[in-house]
């Protein structure tokens, strides 16, 4: 198979913008000879004169103007795709950015990560996703997704992450349930006997939080007393709210869960790990420069430690 030699696109487009054959060679940093036995050999390969004669000008036929206009789109498409691959102008592009998060990460996150993007890349779009935790890995290598943000443990080879923040838990419980005002700000106490013969709700979404909580209460010789299981987070201080059902949930959790409902946190009587949210891509993606961009944002928005392979 013979491969066109693609520089002929460069005379087209120059013949065709400057309209004569010496200002398309000075252009084109060649002499007037070379462009007009490019031309001829292009007249030969489309059997048209393609540029000809008009008054004081080289005007295009029918087809080289087609072929003109060819040139021109493939040239500009080289010249944003392959050459101009490694710019980036969060203020202009119009990409969008996908994002894993849980239903935490949908209520607590994603708000602070859309306003982020709308001060710094107002054309771009965040795209939010859930994606079953068994597909992750599989979804960032593929480019589904740009990030998985949240406490999400070993994910795989080829996997970068980065720790943004750390978060402690803390219980919630209706008001009025516990004895003492305590400090304004302050989560209230409640005492282990208290807290193991309380009946607790779990959301689907915390199962490595409820999971933690279990195994602690089990190496202690006590079990998790589980009132109600559900598989919405927002079900959880309405359901806090209304019983004397506790929970178990992070910390910055707790306290929007304590605008939305009557209820109030508490010091966990157990000693648990904080938990460490941290965002993971792929070797892939790791030196675009828009992911580099977006990654630096989501750091800068939620924390900003450095990242490290695993």
């Amino acid at each position: 198979m013979n491969t066109p030699d693609l520089n002929f696109l460069y005379v087209v487009q120059a013949l065709f913008e400057e309209k004569s054959v010496s200002r398309a060679a000075e252009r084109l940093g060649l002499t007037q000879p070379a462009v007009s036995h490019a031309l001829s050999r292009l007249r030969v390969s489309f059997q048209d004169d393609l540029f000809v004669r008009a008054g004081s000008v080289m005007a295009p036929t029918p087809t080289g103007e087609r072929i003109a206009q060819g040139a021109i789109a493939t040239l500009e498409l080289i010249q944003r795709e392959i050459w101009d691959v490694k710019a980036f102008d969060a203020r202009t592009t119009a990409r969008t950015f996908s994002v894993c998060l849980s239903d935490m990460g949908m209520i607590v996150l994603l708000p602070k990560l859309l306003g982020a993007m709308r001060a710094h890349a107002p054309h771009a779009t965040l795209k939010p996703i859930q994606v079953p935790s068994l597909e992750l890995a599989s979804a960032l290598q593929d480019g589904a997704i740009d990030l998985a943000i949240g406490y999400l443990g070993k994910m795989g080879d080829n996997l970068y992450q980065q720790t943004l923040f750390r978060r402690s838990l803390v219980g919630i419980v209706r008001a009025g349930k516990l004895k003492g005002k305590g400090v304004k700000g302050q989560p209230m106490k409640m005492s282990f006997e208290q807290f193991v013969d309380s009946e607790h709700v779990l959301a689907g979404t915390l199962s490595l939080t409820n999971q933690l909580l279990d195994e602690e209460l089990r190496r202690q010789g006590e079990r998790l007393k589980v009132g109600v299981s559900v598989p919405y987070l927002l079900t959880v201080p309405g359901l806090v709210a209304t019983s004397d059902y506790i929970a178990c949930v992070p910390s910055e959790l707790a306290e929007l869960f304590a605008q939305l409902a009557d209820i109030r946190m508490f010091e966990m009587p157990v000693k648990l790990p904080d938990l460490t949210v941290k965002q993971f891509w792929h070797a892939r993606f790791h030196n675009d420069a828009a992911h580099r961009w977006f990654r630096s944002l989501v750091a800068q928005t939620l924390g900003d430690l450095s990242d490290r392979r695993k």
